[in-house]
C-alpha cells in the first residue's frame, strides 16, 4: 500500500513538473514570436520614417532638357618657358631675359542633352566640351649675344641669336552623369552625381632657332613636339544652388548663387614625340632626328570648379522651364605636360607639369 501511494505521488509530481516545463516552453516561444513581431514592426516603422527629400529639379512636360554653354577660357601650362636671351657682358654684368609663352583668351563650347527619370526623381545627362587655343612668340638678339632654347634645347646650334615658337592645345571631352536635385532646406538645393569622363587633350609645339650670321655648318633648327593624351575614368561631384530670392507677380523668377565641384580619376595614355630638322645657310636640310619621349599609360587626375549666378523661371503654364547662368570655371589637369627636354649634354629629361583651363562660362538651359 505504501509503495502504491509512493508511486502515485511520484507520478503526480512528474506530471506537474512536465506541465510546468511545457508552459515555460510555450511562454519562451510566445516571447520569441512577440520579439520577432516587434522587430518586424520596428523595421517597417524605420522604413516608413526614411526622409525623402523634396526634388529640386526643374519640371517640364516631357522631362527632357537641352543645354549649351559658351566658354571664354584661358590656358596656363606649366614649364612653358621656351627661350632665354643671354645678353652681352658689360662691366662684369650680364642682362638676361626669360621668355614664357602666355596663351590668348579663346572661345569654346559645351552642348548636352538630359532627361528626368521617374525612379526616385533622378536625372541623367550627356555632354561634350570643346576648346582650342594657341599662341606664338619670338625672341632675338643682336651682336654676339645669344638666345638659348629652353624647350628641346637643340644641341646642333652653338650660338643661336633668334627663335620663335607656336604652341596649340586641343581639348575634347565627353561626360555622362547620373544625379538627383533635392532641397536640404528652404533655400538650399544639392545635386550629388556620379558619372564617367573621357576624351582627348592634344598639345603641339613648333620651334625655330637660327645661329648667328657667319657660323658654319648647321645654321637653323626646326623642332616639333607632340604631347597627345587620351583617357577615361569615373567622376564624382556635387552641384549646389543657393536661392537668393524671387521676383515677379507670381514670384516665379528665381535668382540663385551656384557653386559646383567635381573630380575624375582617369586611365590615361600619353604619346610624346619630338622631331628635329637641321638646315644649312642655303636652306637645304642637312639632317633630322626623332625621339619617342613617352608611350605609356599613366593615371590622370583632374579637378573642376564653378562659381556663378543663375536665373530660372517656368513658362507655358509650367510645362517648360528656362535657366540662364554665368560664372567662373576652372579645370585643373595634373601632369598633362609630359614633354621631353634635352640639355646641352644630350641627356633627356621628361617634364611632368600641369595644365589649367579657366575663364567665363555662360549656360542656357531649356526643359521641354
Amino acid at each position: 500500500m505504501k509503495t502504491t501511494v509512493l508511486f502515485s505521488v511520484l507520478a503526480l509530481t512528474a506530471s506537474v513538473f512536465a506541465d510546468d516545463e511545457l508552459v515555460a516552453a510555450a511562454q519562451r516561444m510566445n516571447g520569441r514570436s512577440q520579439q520577432q513581431k516587434n522587430n518586424n514592426n520596428s523595421n517597417q516603422t524605420q522604413m516608413m520614417n526614411v526622409v525623402t527629400l523634396t526634388s529640386a529639379r526643374p519640371e517640364s512636360d516631357n522631362g527632357w532638357y537641352l543645354f549649351a554653354d559658351a566658354l571664354y577660357w584661358h590656358a596656363d601650362v606649366g614649364s612653358s618657358d621656351w627661350a632665354n636671351n643671354v645678353g652681352n657682358i658689360v662691366n662684369q654684368h650680364q642682362k638676361n631675359k626669360n621668355h614664357s609663352l602666355d596663351f590668348k583668351w579663346d572661345w569654346g563650347f559645351r552642348v548636352g542633352l538630359g532627361a528626368n527619370i521617374d525612379h526616385d526623381m533622378w536625372d541623367t545627362n550627356f555632354y561634350y566640351t570643346w576648346f582650342f587655343t594657341d599662341n606664338s612668340n619670338s625672341a632675338g638678339n643682336s651682336g654676339t649675344s645669344t638666345v638659348s632654347n629652353e624647350i628641346g634645347n637643340s644641341t646642333f646650334l652653338i650660338f643661336p641669336n633668334s627663335g620663335s615658337i607656336h604652341w596649340d592645345i586641343h581639348y575634347s571631352m565627353f561626360d555622362w552623369e547620373l544625379g538627383r536635385w533635392h532641397y536640404v532646406s528652404k533655400n538650399l538645393a544639392l545635386r550629388p552625381h556620379v558619372g564617367i569622363k573621357g576624351g582627348w587633350i592634344n598639345q603641339d609645339i613648333k620651334t625655330k632657332f637660327r645661329n648667328q650670321a657667319g657660323v658654319q655648318g648647321t645654321v637653323a633648327s626646326h623642332q616639333k613636339f607632340e604631347n597627345d593624351f587620351w583617357g577615361v575614368g569615373p567622376s564624382v561631384g556635387i552641384n549646389t544652388m543657393w536661392v537668393l530670392g524671387s521676383a515677379g507677380k507670381a514670384m516665379d523668377h528665381r535668382f540663385s548663387l551656384c557653386g559646383d565641384f567635381s573630380g575624375a580619376l582617369m586611365y590615361g595614355h600619353f604619346e610624346v614625340e619630338t622631331k628635329q630638322k637641321q638646315f644649312n645657310q642655303a636652306g637645304a636640310q642637312t639632317g633630322s632626328t626623332k625621339t619617342n619621349g613617352l608611350t605609356r599609360n599613366l593615371a590622370a587626375t583632374m579637378l573642376q570648379g564653378f562659381l556663378g549666378l543663375s536665373w530660372d523661371t517656368p513658362f507655358n503654364k509650367g510645362k517648360n522651364h528656362f535657366t540662364l547662368k554665368a560664372g567662373y570655371e576652372l579645370q585643373y589637369w595634373f601632369r598633362q605636360n609630359q614633354l621631353i627636354w634635352t640639355d646641352l649634354s644630350s641627356a633627356n629629361h621628361r617634364i611632368s607639369d600641369d595644365l589649367a583651363l579657366q575663364g567665363v562660362t555662360a549656360e542656357l538651359r531649356f526643359d521641354f
